[in-house]
């Protein structure tokens, strides 16, 4: 990890155990973690100024659908798509290349951490996205991405995740997916996944500017009423800052293998995503790479 100017080993390893206390250990009888260093004040906002300014209040990464220092949970049933779709949004922000309509920004680091596919899969995920974006410049991308497999998932990932984020600075963080990277004990244990939450932000703001985070989990749908929602503790919809829903087109799978998807913000606040977004995959033309297209809502499908 690298240290702060004028700070030695006891201070980094003191900062770095700061952030333990907010996850539980997985073993009831170990010692807890050091207290973190109690808050000496409390500082206010300076409420003129943020009235009477014109600084913008947020900087985009995506313009209207990703904004720096979010956290959002995307989420939907197993087989969706969910990693291709984040695959692509990491080499679209790594290439500073449009996505899904939305204009194009300067390249931006990814810090991507899979926890959930094959190595096989990895490759093969990173191989479509590539060729589905025509190929872009590899050592652009290898500049501006970091990616790490199977590295999370103990009781020291806050350590780890943040040993990686003060070392990349990426302006965002993909987890693939929160179960298994995060080394949830109980699933519906709203105190585990808010300590994993606050703990989440605290490891955001370490990189500079605060980095977004995109975490991927499952997604169910309730059966009183048939909508989806994020399986698991509720803790994650009442603290993330916006949750996204992929769900497959009804009907049957396409002849070329693949579903059209949409995309459903559950959740927003001031900035993100307000309106459904229609995904359809389509492959190039020799097959090695596969495309996000944005269509609209009443588009039929060419595919069938």
């Amino acid at each position: 990890m690298c240290p702060f100017p004028g700070e030695g080993e006891k201070g980094r390893s003191a900062r770095v155990m700061s952030l333990v206390p907010f996850v539980a250990p997985a073993d009831p009888t170990a010692p807890a973690s050091p207290a973190a260093t109690p808050a000496k004040g409390v500082s206010f906002l300076p409420i003129r100024d943020l009235l009477e300014g014109d600084t913008p209040p947020v900087e985009w990464l995506i313009p209207g659908f990703l904004s720096r220092g979010s956290l959002i949970a995307f989420a939907g049933e197993p087989g969706t798509g969910k990693s291709v779709f984040s695959y692509s949004l990491a080499l679209a922000l790594t290439t500073g290349t449009p996505f899904l309509g939305f204009e194009a920004t300067a390249p931006k680091k990814v810090l991507y951490f899979d926890q959930e596919n094959s190595y096989a899969d990895c490759v093969q995920y990173l191989r479509w996205a590539w060729h589905g974006a025509a190929c872009p410049d590899p050592r652009l991308i290898e500049h501006h991405l970091a990616f790490a497999q199977f590295q999370l998932g103990g009781n020291d990932w806050p350590l780890k995740m943040a040993e990686a984020v003060e070392l990349v600075q990426p302006d965002l963080i993909v987890v693939d997916t929160a179960t298994p990277s995060f080394n949830v004990q109980d699933e519906n244990d709203n105190g585990e996944a808010g300590r994993i939450i606050n703990t989440l932000r605290r490891i955001m703001a370490l990189s500079t500017p605060t980095a977004a985070c995109f975490v991927l989990k499952h997604a169910k749908i309730r059966p009183e009423d048939g909508k989806y929602t994020l399986r698991g503790a509720k803790a994650w919809e009442g603290q993330v800052d916006g949750i996204l829903f992929q769900t497959k087109k009804a009907g049957r799978r396409r002849k070329d293998g693949l579903n059209n998807t949409t995309l459903t913000p559950a959740k927003v606040r001031a900035f993100g995503l307000r309106e459904p977004l229609h995904v359809n995959p389509t492959w190039t033309r020799d097959r090695v790479g596969l495309r996000l297209e944005r269509v609209p809502e009443k588009e039929p499908d060419s595919h069938d």
